[in-house]
């Protein structure tokens, strides 16, 4: 018994931090006497409609602010936080904005003890803290206890990590599979995070003293691989039979005008063009300031080139808009932070920061109807 409360008692930490987490957050609006956090506002309002009505096309219109051709409506929001929203709700009284929120509270405290969980088994507790404090306190983390499907996302990529790192079993083959799967169903960047199995099954083989030379090697890759692929697949397979329209949801895409660019030269026009100080800019430097400060970096090469990669990924579609919490979900930058050989006093002082960036600059703005 005495064993088995000892296991259990290391996480209290992860949950001591969650609660301040959200006391600081609600106690905020509750100060403000301001609802936002819990509203279907923005992208919420979309994974709302598909939970109650499913998919649909419509118009745009220039009262919409798109332009007249285009193509609106719900269908450039991924299925999977809808469909467990819509799971929920009949037990809470048929309330969609309760099961949403609540959802999100919840997977958000799962998501912390699935971290710390994590950097437990692949470091030590000391980092596994720190790598907790630095998600809670990264500059978009009130996100996560909203109607955006970030904690959900975070929650299944650690679970995915927990598994890519056992040992070999048909529990860990359907857990990774259907971790996988869920992951691309849940955010359209979810088929990226393929990039984590890819680099760490080539270094795992290499290691063995495996060469790809043969059927086996790439068989044993594509098993990894097929899951990030098939969730869009089947998205749009379905969008295929209901609107007649395999690659709706690229040409829904069309009108928002995004294109290609160097993403360091999208960086560098919003941070000489702008303040330093908006969302966008501050957010990038603290994200960027990571990969600067905590380098040579300890944790396992699939980690911080996915990281790298996030963090270049979105300035490459051609801006920077809404950044703040895309650059949430590169869950890599806390694992950094948490394993540095840097003082304590840079680490916490730089987690520090971002939740004053937060609290200062970027939830005021987001709780005023100003974060897209």
């Amino acid at each position: 018994m005495s064993l088995n409360i000892a296991k259990y008692k290391k996480y209290l930490l992860p949950i001591a931090i969650y609660l301040c987490f959200i006391i600081a957050y609600t106690g905020y609006s509750a100060i403000n006497n301001n609802d936002f956090l819990y509203q279907p506002v923005w992208d919420v309002g979309h994974y709302l409609t598909i939970s109650e009505t499913g998919y649909e096309v419509q118009p745009c219109t220039y009262a919409a602010g798109k332009p007249i051709d285009g193509i609106c409506g719900n269908v450039g929001w991924y299925p999977a936080w809808p469909i467990v929203t819509a799971l929920v709700r009949p037990l809470l009284g048929g309330s969609s904005q309760l099961a949403f929120t609540g959802l999100a509270f919840l997977f958000s405290l799962l998501l912390f003890l699935l971290l710390f969980e994590l950097m437990s088994r692949l470091y030590n507790s000391k980092a596994a803290t720190l790598a907790v404090l630095a998600l809670a306190a990264s500059p978009a983390a009130f996100y996560l206890i909203t109607g955006f499907p970030y904690a959900l996302m975070l929650s299944l990529l650690f679970l995915y990590l927990l598994f890519l790192y056992r040992k070999p079993s048909l529990k860990r083959e359907v857990g990774l599979i259907l971790t996988a799967l869920v992951i691309s169903l849940c955010y359209p960047s979810g088929v990226l995070y393929a990039i984590l199995p890819f680099i760490w099954y080539i270094r795992t083989e290499n290691k063995n003293g495996n060469r790809p030379v043969d059927i086996n090697y790439w068989l044993g890759l594509t098993k990894y691989i097929i899951p990030f692929i098939l969730g869009p697949l089947l998205l749009w397979t379905f969008f295929y039979f209901k609107f007649d329209d395999f690659f709706l949801q690229l040409h829904f895409q069309e009108k928002f005008g995004r294109t290609w660019d160097f993403p360091l030269t999208v960086i560098f026009k919003a941070l000489v063009g702008y303040s330093l100080l908006i969302p966008e800019n501050i957010t990038v430097l603290w994200y960027g300031l990571i990969f600067l400060l905590f380098y040579p970096y300890k944790i396992k090469p699939e980690l911080w080139i996915m990281g790298l990669f996030l963090f270049l990924f979105s300035p490459a579609t051609g801006t920077l808009m809404s950044i703040y919490r895309h650059y949430l979900l590169i869950f890599p930058a806390y694992m950094m932070i948490g394993t540095s050989a840097r003082p304590l006093w840079l680490k916490i002082g730089f987690i520090a920061i971002g939740f004053i960036i937060s609290l200062s600059i970027l939830f005021p703005k987001f709780i005023a109807y100003r974060l897209v």
